[in-house]
């Protein structure tokens, strides 16, 4: 005992030497905030004042427990006029990949079903026009959707294509006047679509073979999202993003006309492809907000719950907990604002979003599951954090799991593909932005 209180002595007059002006904030250890730049602390901030006094005042565990997106925030968030990500013109913000990761950040801290659907499922949409749409597409549709007029649904995963998304088995049919397109298939896990304006969805060329993408606008669908060509069921019995509404898309001889094809998707590549750099980094950040959140509230409650005559944050394997929490949260930290540099600069490669998806998921995962063990029984209810031990489970799954992200990464560092014989250079870094 007596050389452990010289070791410890040694290390508190080590501390009072260093003269530290305040301790380090409990999830930002290694000042992260020093880190940003002017104009992103202040929209860092400005997230975090809005899921405080919004998302926050909706007693959203209520909207969770029966499966219901609480659609009174969607005015609220109109305000904020943060739709539309780093697109430039037609009424978005143009926001870099920084800024939009810290909003989702701070969104999930509160809601990771909010975050999703404000900075991922409305952005993909808007991307998949910008990217491969004409400019009258753009035109018409972006500032409807950046203004929140309409809201949007990226339909790219079908019942047998979930991280395999080239393998696409929804068909398009060119008919013979070229006046349009038949499709036919199903979609799966659509975020939005019961609720969607615009779907953007993506099918194979049966003549060509290749990936194109098509405007649907389900009420202008004969019948509607309840008739012959069209039906959209709401998936119900989830156990997380229980709030978020994905559909599944039914399509038999649905007609599309030729202005609604986005005339620029040639091929998965340029298609729906390009589009996931982005979303694959928002949650990387969703998730470092999650694992956040948990690890607040559990630090908060093992200081304040005493057991056996002492704080719970007094017993050295719940320090330990806590370490290791802090030290994941730090390293996904850093790791997504190292991405989402390499995004804006237009050098990031799919292997290295790959990894980021990946390292962030499984490390927040397990941030949440030390943080429903601190919490004991109480961790299993929806007002303590078991609403993110649940969401991460989303989380680490969609936008690619955790194998699939990592054999990508694999790929890039041997050289050698362990998912199918795909050509290197496609795995190269992102194409310049417009």
């Amino acid at each position: 005992m007596e050389r452990i209180q010289i070791i410890s002595n040694h290390l508190v007059a080590g501390e009072i030497k260093q003269q530290k002006k305040s301790q380090p904030i409990a999830t930002d250890f290694f000042d992260f905030d020093g880190l940003l730049t002017e104009k992103e602390l202040e929209i860092r901030k400005k997230a975090e004042k809005f899921a405080k006094e919004e998302i926050n005042s909706l007693n959203i565990n209520e909207y969770y427990e029966r499966s219901e997106f609480p659609l009174p925030i969607i005015e609220r968030l109109k305000e904020l006029n943060w739709v539309g990500a780093n697109i430039k013109g037609y009424g978005s913000p143009e926001l870099t990949s920084m800024e939009l990761g810290l909003i989702a950040m701070e969104f999930s801290k509160s809601s990771a079903d909010i975050a999703t659907f404000y900075t991922l499922l409305l952005n993909i949409t808007m991307l998949s026009i910008y990217y491969s749409g004409s400019e009258q597409q753009k035109q018409y549709y972006l500032p409807k959707m950046s203004s929140l007029e309409k809201i949007g649904a990226f339909a790219l995963t079908e019942p047998e294509a979930g991280s395999d998304a080239a393998g696409l088995k929804c068909t398009a049919k060119q008919l013979p006047n070229g006046a349009g397109w038949i499709l036919n298939g199903e979609k799966r896990w659509i975020g939005n679509a019961p609720m969607a304006d615009i779907i953007v969805i993506w099918a194979r060329n049966v003549d060509t073979n290749k990936i194109h993408g098509f405007i649907l606008e389900p009420s202008k669908v004969v019948g509607g999202i309840s008739g012959h060509q069209l039906r959209i069921e709401t998936l119900q019995k989830k156990f997380a993003f229980k709030s978020v509404q994905n559909g599944h898309i039914y399509m038999k001889d649905c007609f599309i006309a030729e202005n609604q094809r986005l005339t620029n998707a040639l091929d998965f590549n340029s298609g729906p492809g390009k589009c996931l750099f982005l979303t694959r980094i928002v949650v990387g950040w969703i998730a470092l907000g999650v694992a956040s959140n948990a690890y607040e509230k559990s630090l908060q409650y093992v200081l304040k719950r005493n057991q056996f005559g002492q704080p719970l944050a007094q017993f050295q394997l719940v320090q330990e907990r806590l370490v290791k929490m802090c030290s994941n949260i730090q390293a996904i930290s850093l790791m997504c604002h190292r991405v989402s540099q390499l995004f804006d600069k237009g050098k990031l490669s799919s292997g290295q979003v790959g990894l980021l998806k990946a390292f962030s998921t499984s490390k927040a995962r397990e941030v949440v599951s030390m943080a429903r063990e601190l919490f004991g029984g109480n961790g299993i209810l929806l007002d303590d954090i078991g609403r993110n031990f649940l969401d991460m489970e989303g989380i680490y799954t969609f936008e690619g799991t955790y194998d699939v992200n990592t054999l990508i990464a694999a790929r890039e560092i041997t050289g050698l593909s362990a998912i199918s014989p795909i050509n290197l250079s496609k795995s190269q870094p992102q194409q310049q932005k417009k």
